[in-house]
């Protein structure tokens, strides 16, 4: 009857971990006027079963989006090395494709119309 009250107890025990972890997410700092930030999409948390994750992010971002004008739009930006970058791009206003072509300091986006191309250069 003990050994069966111990397995239990354990279940119950690992499962409160499992459920709960060991810790929440980080507080927010204040800013410095003194009002609460902003959970801005940058913001990165991360949980295992076990609780809270490290997640390291780089923050130099190339990546944003851009609005075509007549099908085509470039942007500047220096983060674009070259013609070996390797580019991710989306349509995000409709199901219609798009080319992103990298250049050293701009990324040249072709697609249709007026859409809104996501884009994004891959490390």
């Amino acid at each position: 009857m003990n050994n069966r009250l111990a397995i239990v107890t354990a279940l119950i025990a690992i499962g409160a971990i499992a459920a709960f972890g060991c810790g929440g997410p980080p507080p927010l700092a204040s800013k410095a006027d003194g009002s609460s930030p902003s959970n801005s999409s940058r913001t990165i948390t991360a949980f295992t079963l076990f609780g809270s994750a490290h997640v390291d992010a780089n923050p130099n971002q190339c990546a944003g989006r851009v609005e075509l004008h007549q099908g085509a739009a470039t942007v500047n930006d220096v983060c674009f090395t070259g013609d070996t970058d390797v580019v991710v791009c989306t349509d995000a206003s409709a199901p219609n494709p798009v080319m992103c072509t990298p250049h050293r300091g701009s990324l040249t986006v072709a697609g249709t119309g007026s859409d809104t191309v996501s884009f994004a250069r891959v490390e």
